[in-house]
């Protein structure tokens, strides 16, 4: 199985993602996870994209996974 990046975040945090090519980029909280793990409707920050780099701040802490469906990317939270 794949290893999805995440970060344990104590309140603010930005992750910068480089893509080859447009793709869906989702930053999504642990309860989000699930529900996309299950095919339910989930809640997100980010989209899709077709510049690089991304660049997507969160201002709220708990563990964050980062989803990117349709490119091989780089990626850094910060």
């Amino acid at each position: 199985m794949e290893r999805i990046p995440y970060v344990d975040s104590s309140g603010s945090f930005t992750v910068i993602v480089e893509l080859k090519h447009a793709s869906n980029v989702f930053l999504v909280n642990e309860r989000n996870f699930q529900k996309f793990r299950s095919g339910e409707t989930f809640e997100y920050y980010g989209g899709y994209y077709e510049h690089t780099p991304v660049r997507i701040s969160v201002n709220d802490s708990g563990r964050y996974y980062l989803i990117v469906d349709g490119s091989d990317y780089l990626y850094k939270f910060i």
